[in-house]
């Protein structure tokens, strides 16, 4: 009687606490189909421990994705020179980061059973190493340079081009021309550096003669000066000046024009004018001034071509006469 008691004492104790009248139901079931539905809290008579189970909706949850991408970089370095064989060097650089992708699944889950819900989470990361591609390419510069100095033309180059002016202007003088035709021309080393000049004295007769001044060098020949009033002139020089001198006479008066070149123009750099007779004579005048005539030739067209060589001796004119074209002169010319 005492036992039977006791047990319903703590039946009674156990309703007073718990609000159960000691009978097992059947848990609370949620559906998933129900936006409202959230958390749901079971309790048995076994235990007081409150067990939450965490359920989403119905919906699925489409998965969150994080994309990367670094940028593509090209960098591009060319070192040229004007110098042949110098080496180029061409770097690119290229670096490509595919995107990191992040898959996050939520699984549904039902609160049915009191079973924990089940969550999938898949990961993927995917990056490719950067490419680094470097070409090295060696190019020999092609260039064309003028050479800072040219070589000394040789007499024979000096002579031919000479001879071969002197003739370019007798065929042009005969053939604007039927009158006689005279071209006068001496060679004289004017600026000193071992190349003689040569001097022209042309027209179709004394009182229309120019002169025309030529020089060779290492670019070979060319005309300095040209359409100089060469009339009642003759070809001199001052030894003791070494310069070239332009010795004009006329009925009895007469210039010393001394020229002077510096390479790139002919010009008058002292005169001297006197007057001469029959017993002061040009010669004479001359002379006295340090001056003398210099060796020429003269080439004439009228009834026949001639050729006429003057040679200086003891301060006189002496001559050889040549039928025809002729350029001993210029051949035997010392330099």
């Amino acid at each position: 009687m005492k036992r039977i008691l006791s047990a319903a004492v703590a039946a009674a104790a156990l309703m007073a606490v718990t609000g159960c009248d000691g009978r097992t139901e059947p848990p609370t079931q949620v559906s998933t189909s129900d936006p409202s539905a959230g958390i749901t809290s079971n309790y048995t008579s076994q235990s007081l421990q409150a067990e939450i189970v965490t359920t989403t909706s119905g919906k699925t949850t489409e998965p969150a994705v994080t994309e990367t991408s670094s940028a593509e970089t090209e960098t591009y370095t060319v070192v040229t020179s004007s110098q042949a064989g110098i080496v180029s060097q061409e770097t690119s650089s290229s670096a490509v980061q595919n995107p990191v992708k992040t898959t996050t699944a939520a699984s549904r889950i039902s609160s049915g059973g009191g079973q924990a819900a089940e969550t999938t989470t898949s990961s993927a990361a995917v990056q490719n190493p950067v490419q680094t591609t470097t070409t090295t390419v060696t190019s020999f510069v092609s260039q064309t340079q003028e050479p800072t100095s040219r070589p000394v033309p040789t007499r024979e180059e000096v002579i031919s081009a000479y001879k071969a002016e002197v003739s370019k202007i007798i065929d042009s003088m005969s053939e604007e021309t039927n009158e006689n035709v005279c071209v006068l021309y001496t060679l004289y080393d004017m600026d000193g550096n071992g190349i003689p000049e040569l001097i022209i004295k042309s027209g179709t007769d004394e009182d229309a003669y120019l002169d025309t001044y030529y020089v060779y060098d290492e670019f070979g020949i060319k005309v300095v000066s040209t359409g100089n009033d060469g009339s009642h002139a003759v070809f001199a020089c001052d030894p003791a000046e070494k310069r070239f001198v332009s010795a004009y006479s006329w009925m009895g008066s007469g210039m010393l024009s001394w020229m002077g070149f510096d390479g790139s123009s002919i010009d008058s750099v002292k005169e001297m004018a006197f007057e001469y007779n029959s017993e002061d004579t040009f010669e004479s005048q001359m002379s006295r001034c340090g001056v003398e005539r210099v060796p020429f030739a003269m080439y004439s067209r009228s009834d026949e071509e001639l050729t006429m060589v003057y040679r200086v001796v003891n301060g006189g004119l002496e001559s050889d006469e040549i039928t025809g074209r002729d350029f001993s002169f210029i051949d035997n010319f010392e330099f």
